[in-house]
C-alpha cells in the first residue's frame, strides 16, 4: 500500500477540496481527515452534527422527492418485477 499525505481544504458548504497527483491508478482509497487540534469540534458539537432528522411527509414531497418509478419510465411496478423475475429465471436456467 502506497500511502500519500496531502493538504486539503473543508470548504464552508461542507466540500473537500483537495488536488491530486496525477498520474494516480483508477480505483478504490481510504482517505483520513486529520483537523488540528485548535480546530477541532467538541464531542458534543460533533454528535449535534451527526444527528439526523427525519422529513415529514409533507417536507418530503416538498422537496420533490417522490416518483422515483416515474423518472425511470414505469408506469407499473408489479409488471415490473414481474419482467425483472423473468429475464433473472432465463438467465439462470441452464
Amino acid at each position: 500500500m502506497t500511502v500519500l499525505q496531502l493538504e486539503a481544504e473543508v470548504t464552508d458548504t461542507g466540500e473537500l477540496r483537495l488536488e491530486l497527483p496525477t498520474p494516480l491508478p483508477p480505483g478504490r482509497a481510504r482517505i483520513t481527515i486529520e483537523i488540528p487540534a485548535e480546530e477541532c469540534l467538541s464531542s458534543e458539537e460533533i454528535k449535534e452534527l451527526m444527528t439526523v432528522e427525519p422529513l415529514s411527509g409533507a417536507k418530503i414531497v416538498e422537496a420533490g422527492l417522490t416518483g422515483g418509478w416515474a423518472d425511470q419510465g414505469i408506469t407499473d411496478a408489479n409488471a415490473w418485477v414481474q419482467e425483472r423475475r423473468r429475464r433473472r429465471r432465463e438467465k439462470r436456467s441452464w
